[in-house]
């Protein structure tokens, strides 16, 4: 993590591009393997705006050649109230520079270390809107996010908001009307699914919808459901059905349990899609 002073170094090339665009840079936000996120704004309309920042010199050729043109293509096509909006796609001396709307209230991840485990209502609003982007994205677009996890849900105006699409792929054929299985283990420790874990060929729209249980689990309990780090012994949790009961902080209701058990049914073949939490009965109650 940087220093808050931390501020962005542009050649006089790019300074002078950005200028013409109305974009200005400030200080340094965050930072994680692929990038750099600042905050900037907009000098035509006073807009806030973050700035994720991809040195191509830094990056290997895997990145460049296969995710980066996935990410680009899926910021691009991605239009959706609950997913972080795209306003400008810049390259320029190596870098490229991807201007987006800035989320005044950070990250989930922010929030739950700052006020504990969220409120059911919240926890459900909150999560609702995700679920709708990603039902979505899904649905809509036959793209799997593939890092579904709380550092990419960004909250703005009380609305969370989906963000990172740098693992994002296409994943169903049309052609044949079949789902394209991945053999590319990516995403986040904690939120692989059992079939990441064991490192098999995955549907990478069922490991979304796992990631998106793990991601229910940290709102309402602050702590992740399985542990991490020895694949084996997560695994072994991850199978065993009765294993989530025990990670409980807190007495919920029994709707509340079952959804966020329904999230984590080993054969990915029968776990439920995400389309379909909206009719149950949690959400529904909650959501009225």
């Amino acid at each position: 993590m940087s220093t808050p002073k931390e501020s962005i170094r542009l050649d006089p090339k790019t300074a002078a591009v950005f200028r013409k665009k109305g974009y200005s840079v400030d200080k340094k936000l965050n930072e994680g393997a692929f990038g750099q996120v600042y905050k900037g704004s907009n000098t035509k309309t006073g807009e806030l705006v973050a700035v994720k920042v991809m040195d191509l010199d830094k990056v290997g050729d895997k990145f460049k050649q296969k995710f980066l043109p996935r990410e680009l293509a899926a910021l691009i096509g991605i239009k959706h109230e609950s997913v972080i909006c795209i306003h400008d796609i810049i390259r320029a001396n190596h870098k490229i520079y991807i201007f987006m709307e800035f989320a005044n209230g950070g990250d989930i991840t922010g929030y739950l270390h700052k006020n504990g485990s969220i409120s059911e209502p919240l926890a459900c609003y909150w999560f609702t809107q995700v679920s709708n982007a990603l039902s979505y994205i899904h649905d809509e677009l036959k793209i799997a996010h593939r890092d579904i996890k709380i550092d990419n849900i960004l909250l703005h105006d009380n609305m969370a908001k989906l963000t990172d699409f740098g693992f994002a792929k296409e994943s169903y054929d049309c052609h044949t009307d079949t789902i394209i299985m991945s053999e590319t283990f990516c995403g986040t420790e904690p939120y692989y699914s059992p079939q990441i874990v064991a490192r098999k060929p995955y549907n990478a729209f069922a490991a979304d919808v796992w990631a998106m249980g793990v991601t229910l689990f940290c709102m309402l309990n602050n702590k992740f459901p399985f542990h991490f780090g020895d694949s084996k012994k997560m695994l072994i949790e991850q199978t065993d059905r009765d294993f989530i009961k025990t990670r409980y902080v807190k007495r919920f209701p029994s709707d509340l349990r079952n959804f966020q058990e329904k999230f984590f049914v080993v054969d990915e073949t029968i776990r439920w899609q995400i389309s379909e939490v909206f009719q149950h009965p949690w959400i529904l109650r909650k959501g009225r």
